[in-house]
């Protein structure tokens, strides 16, 4: 048998394989930690402002939001050439999406209506968003 089950461990060993154990645990959290404060994607907010982008079927800035601290958004409409905007509802960012939940009032009472965005890409000031098939590139507009 190579490993025999009645091996006493010396007390030197033991501290051993204490120590590296011990080590081991150190150095993955040094690693956990590294990655969450230097490599991780930015807090949700990093959305909060204003920002107008074009859908591929739309055209240029024919969309915006205005993401609020409270987590609460407006969207943007065109009435015409004049511009409004009229709260829409609560939106939360995590990891590589966007969730937007429209609060819609009918006769029959409140509901609402889950709109997930998936992050492609961003940069500072740009970011580029798809969902259910319909693309769009949004842009900081403060």
């Amino acid at each position: 048998m190579l490993f025999p089950r009645s091996h006493a461990w010396t007390l030197r060993q033991r501290w051993f394989i204490a120590g590296a154990v011990l080590a081991a645990l150190v150095a993955f959290s040094a690693l956990v930690y590294s990655y969450e404060r230097y490599y991780r994607g930015p807090d949700d907010g990093f959305f909060v402002g204003t920002w107008r982008g074009e859908l591929e079927c739309l055209g240029e800035y024919r969309t915006g939001y205005r993401f609020k601290l409270d987590h609460s958004y407006e969207e943007r409409f065109m009435l015409g050439d004049e511009e409004s905007w009229a709260p829409a509802g609560k939106w939360y960012a995590g990891g590589d999406f966007v969730y937007l939940r429209h609060r819609l009032d009918d006769a029959s009472g409140p509901y609402d209506r889950l709109e997930i965005w998936h992050i492609d890409s961003m940069t500072s000031n740009e970011v580029h968003m798809h969902n259910n098939g319909l693309h769009g590139t949004f842009k900081r507009a403060e």
